[in-house]
């Protein structure tokens, strides 16, 4: 029994160390962590932070590194001096062309365009779009929003484990408002790049003021009448968040400007082919409805013609059969009277014919006689003719004597 309540037990301390570490893996543990420009920075509740310059954060997300160790940040004592400006108390105010931003107290209040806000307990209270909420005992109990649309959520990197707060022999977060009246000189990563490579590298040991030692002489700074006016930071806030929404409208604009020309080459798209279909449906019916009428047409006059041919056929076949009665009645009249009518005709036809043979010899008789008649008559004159030339020949034969 005992062994089953230890091996409970067991499985239950290890899901609840499982749950907890995939909380911290989830959420921000001690340092809200988010990327501005290539940096990575790691913000403490006290504004003091952390950071690990990496050239790939700003191409894509960089999920493992190749060497990690204890010296990635630069608390941990990775030199980036190379990247980074120094004011006169040891603050970095500039990651290559990440401006930094600090309060009265040393705080971090800007980091890029990423501002950052503490209560009156002096923790941090918002960073970015991300709002903090503590219990009575200044712990931290919740989160609501993000910090920017680059950095929504917090995503787990094998090197977080890494960061650390600042050595207190090194913090510039003090009690008193030490810059209050100072202010920093920020020049060009160009600018620093040439300083860096022409004075830095030869004086490499500096010697930055403490926040509670009293001034001597500024060197990258200066000091100025009034106390500073953080207002201006935030106005800059503004002027950023004014800019990031102009921005994001006109990409909105543009977005929907994109959507609605691509609405309405697909809807031209479709309604041409719309169109087309309805031409080839109204066509293909327009040609349907014409061959079909065609042949209706042409059914029509074929049957007309079948139904002409048939009643003629049938008009054909009754007179046929009706001149067959009448040829048959005919037939059966015929042979009665057939011996008296032929009897009848041939009298006729034999009268006839001897009639017409009479009339015939008597006609060439006539003929005959009448040329008798002319030829005897054109002899007699001939003749005569003949003996009137042979008296008068004659005579004339006579008196030539």
């Amino acid at each position: 029994m005992k062994n089953i309540t230890f091996l409970i037990s067991f499985l239950f301390i290890g899901l609840s160390a499982k749950a907890s570490e995939s909380i911290i893996h989830r959420a921000y543990n001690d340092a809200f962590i988010f990327i501005e420009n290539g940096v990575e920075f790691a913000v403490y509740p006290n504004g003091e932070f952390d950071f690990y310059y990496n050239p790939d954060f700003r191409s894509s997300s960089v999920i493992n590194i190749s060497t990690p160790n204890m010296n990635i940040s630069y608390n941990s004592g990775y030199n980036y001096d190379a990247y980074v400006q120094y004011d006169d108390y040891g603050a970095v105010i500039q990651i290559e062309s990440v401006p930094i931003y600090y309060d009265y107290y040393g705080r971090i209040i800007r980091a890029g365009n990423v501002f950052i806000d503490y209560n009156r307990r002096g923790h941090i209270a918002r960073v970015g779009g991300l709002y903090i909420h503590y219990n009575r005992f200044n712990r931290i109990t919740n989160y609501t929003g993000f910090i920017n649309h680059y950095n929504s959520s917090y995503v787990y990197r094998p090197w977080h484990r890494y960061y650390s707060r600042p050595r207190s022999s090194v913090s510039i977060v003090f009690g008193k408002p030490y810059r209050a009246y100072y202010q920093p000189n920020r020049v060009t990563y160009v600018q620093h790049v040439s300083y860096y490579n022409n004075y830095y590298t030869k004086n490499v040991h500096q010697n930055f003021y403490r926040p509670n030692q009293k001034r001597v002489s500024y060197n990258k700074g200066r000091t100025t009448s009034g106390k500073r006016d953080l207002r201006k930071i935030r106005n800059k806030e503004a002027e950023f968040a004014s800019r990031g929404n102009s921005r994001r409208s006109n990409i909105k604009a543009q977005r929907s400007n994109v959507a609605k020309s691509r609405e309405n080459i697909t809807r031209s798209k479709r309604n041409t082919s719309i169109r087309a279909r309805e031409n080839n449906v109204r066509s293909y019916r327009g040609t349907a409805n014409r061959t079909a009428v065609k042949n209706n047409r042409t059914r029509s006059k074929t049957e007309a013609r079948k139904v002409g041919r048939e009643s003629r056929n049938t008009a054909i076949n009754r007179r046929s059969n009706s001149r067959k009665v009448n040829a048959s009645g005919r037939n059966s009249r015929t042979v009665k009277s057939t011996p008296t009518r032929r009897s009848s005709s041939a009298t006729k036809a034999s009268s006839a014919r001897e009639s017409r043979t009479t009339t015939r010899r008597a006609g060439n008789r006539n003929s005959n006689t009448r040329a008798v008649k002319s030829s005897n008559n054109k002899r007699s004159s001939a003749r005569t003719s003949n003996s009137s030339s042979r008296g008068r020949s004659s005579a004339r034969n006579v008196d030539r004597r």
